[in-house]
């Protein structure tokens, strides 16, 4: 055999091979976009409008409930809005699992279970209060069977959440088995373009040996590095040269490849089990009762990020609630957990002291990152004197708001990072009927079609329409949110976060 028809059945044989790694390497990184939008697309958004439904459920509930005892109409406004995002988060989920029937069916006994709480146990309630019968809707709601029916509801619903964090951990394993055989696939194809380039020299004459081995040493010290970004130098004769330019452009277009399909998956990496519970840590605040206090507040974390903010409300010494506001810097895992390490250093410290002042130096003292910086705003409430107590590192100022009297709570120190700084503690008065309210650049940074932000101005202007249709603070949260949500159109670029706390 001729050496010119083995050199074209080698060429020709491991361009079949080459090609065929191509192939499967396109149809491996398209398994894994497909993947992702599945996630983005459909699974997490579903994931977002089940914890909105759980939301709106619970409104549902609380605003029946208190009409129920106090007969007022706006409690019963907030049940029929509640009501309104319940079935537009219905109709949303809806369209997100038409594809998938076992979804589907935990969605249908959630509406079943929901349409049974609310005909047969919110309804008769309802029904009572109107005609005047507060005694029966009173007996109603103290019977049990609605709350009840409500938690079959809500275990529907949990029930469905928990498959679509199934179905997102699935996706994930998938995900990653698939980059495990793209990168059997890549070794392969440079395995492959290594043996291409032993048979050619083979094959070539003395004179461009010497080319062809500096070719190959180039060849092993890009395919031993852990990125393969080293790039490839040809030289020698036309010949050789051009088969350097082809090998160089094949790993460009490999490490291309393998770069995006990491991308994907640092996407997909925001929805681990890990993650989520961060995530799920920094969510979860509670006010404790305090009489003289109404406190309530909402975190509404980014979509498809992790981002810092929290909030916390804790019972302290003497009877006092310390709320605290926090915004750290940057997204990703590692704000998150900076974000954690904060809020348990700070919740220490005003456990301990129960000064605002000292927990911020505190604060500062547990920074690890660098590179990251926070705003913070910590407030002790006295509610037997109304006496408020407050520290604020370069947070948004947090309002005191009495009718048209607003005072606002400035810094009083730095940002909280790692060159620490001093905090001292202010004082002034939270009066009877006045309330307090905290927030995050989330939302008023939130825009509306033309780009115009909310702002301190348009936040104001809804607190005050708030506070003067609203008798309870979660119901003040709610009605804040519903108005910005109303008007934004990138809601939820940014953690939102709102907290109101109003001494009766």
């Amino acid at each position: 055999m001729s050496l010119r028809a083995r050199v074209w059945i080698v060429l020709l044989t491991a361009a079949a091979l080459i090609l065929g790694c191509a192939w499967a390497l396109r149809s491996g990184y398209l398994t894994v976009v497909d993947t992702a939008e599945h996630v983005a697309n459909t699974l997490q958004p579903a994931s977002d409008t089940v914890a909105d439904l759980d939301f709106a459920l619970a409104e549902m509930r609380a605003g029946a409930t208190v009409y129920a005892l106090t007969g007022n109409v706006k409690d019963l406004a907030t049940y029929v809005d509640a009501n309104t995002r319940a079935q537009n988060a219905f109709r949303k989920l809806d369209e997100y699992l038409a594809g998938d029937e076992e979804l589907s069916a935990l969605l249908r006994k959630t509406r079943v279970d929901t349409a049974i709480w609310r005909r047969e146990g919110m309804q008769p309630v309802i029904e009572a209060t109107r005609s005047g019968d507060q005694a029966t809707a009173t007996e109603l709601v103290s019977s049990g069977q609605p709350r009840q029916m409500y938690y079959t509801a809500r275990s529907s619903l949990h029930q469905l959440n928990q498959e679509l964090r199934d179905n997102v951990d699935d996706a994930v394993a998938r995900q990653t088995d698939e980059f495990v055989w793209l990168w059997r696939v890549l070794n392969i194809s440079i395995l492959l373009l290594l043996v291409l380039m032993a048979a050619i020299a083979v094959l070539l004459i003395r004179s461009v040996l010497r080319p062809l081995r500096d070719l190959g040493r180039q060849l092993v010290v890009t395919t031993a590095a852990e990125n393969h970004e080293i790039p490839i130098v040809p030289s020698g004769p036309p010949e050789v040269r051009q088969v350097g330019a082809d090998a160089e452009g094949m790993r460009r277009q490999l490490v291309a490849e393998i770069d995006r399909a990491r991308q994907a998956d640092e996407g997909l990496e925001q929805h681990t089990p890990v993650l989520a519970a961060i995530r799920a840590e920094l969510g979860e605040s509670h006010a404790p009762f305090i009489p003289q206090l109404d406190v309530a507040g909402v975190q509404q974390p980014a979509e498809g990020v992790m981002a810092g903010d929290w909030w916390s409300a804790q019972e302290i010494a003497n009877g006092c609630l310390a709320l605290v506001v926090t915004d750290v810097s940057g997204h990703g895992p590692q704000a998150g957990i900076e974000a954690l390490r904060l809020k348990h250093v700070v919740e220490l410290s005003l456990a301990q002291h129960g000064d605002p002042g000292l927990a911020m130096a505190a604060a500062a003292s547990g920074f690890r990152d660098a590179s990251r910086f926070a705003t913070c705003a910590v407030v002790v409430l006295n509610p037997a004197t109304g006496m408020v107590h407050w520290a604020n590192a370069g947070h948004h100022p947090p309002w005191i708001m009495n009718g048209d009297v607003t005072v606002e709570l400035v810094s009083t120190g730095p940002l909280l990072s790692i060159l620490g700084g001093e905090w001292s503690t202010q004082q002034t008065q939270l009066e009877p009927g006045a309330a307090l309210v905290m927030w995050t650049d989330g939302l008023t940074e939130s825009s509306d079609d033309q780009r115009t932000e909310l702002g301190d101005d348009g936040l104001r202007a809804l607190v005050t329409a708030a506070l003067g249709a609203e008798d309870t603070s979660a119901g003040v949260v709610a009605h804040i949110l519903a108005a910005a949500r109303a008007r934004a159109v990138d809601w939820r670029r940014d953690d939102v976060t709102l907290v109101v706390a109003q001494r009766q």
